[in-house]
């Protein structure tokens, strides 16, 4: 039995990861292609904790994770931290409309992490996006 190498088992849990986002395979290339429908959102945000807060924010961040992929219209719902600074997070989401998203904004959950992150995030914003092809 050969051994995997650490590349290997990063790239391919790196690629189940992104999975529950993935659902439809572009006939061209075989590259795998997000099903967004018509009005769909795609989100990405982005916060930075203060120094001395990561092992809180993660805490409250990840806190988001399970209630949110449950939603309605909640079509992925990922959080990350970066590989070279652990106070940098991002959420890759993707909602069925702007209502969704609305509604998402106004749940316990978010509630909740708006609480638990107060005064230990340094800065933090949000960009949309649509699917171009």
């Amino acid at each position: 039995m050969s051994e995997i190498s650490r590349r290997e088992l990063l790239a391919g849990s790196a690629a189940l990861a992104a999975l529950p986002c993935l659902s439809t395979v572009a006939e061209a290339d075989d590259v795998p292609a997000a099903d967004m429908p018509e009005g769909g959102i795609i989100l990405v945000a982005q916060l930075t904790a203060k120094q001395g807060e990561e092992a809180a924010v993660r805490e409250a961040l990840s806190a988001m994770v399970e209630p949110t992929r449950k939603e309605e219209g909640c079509l992925c719902y990922n959080l990350h931290v970066s590989t070279k600074n652990p106070a940098d997070f991002m959420f890759y989401e993707q909602w069925a409309s702007q209502e969704a998203l609305a509604a998402h904004g106004k749940t316990d959950h978010m509630k909740a992490m708006r609480e638990g992150t107060r005064g230990r995030i340094e800065k933090g914003g949000a960009t949309r996006f649509e699917l171009v092809d």
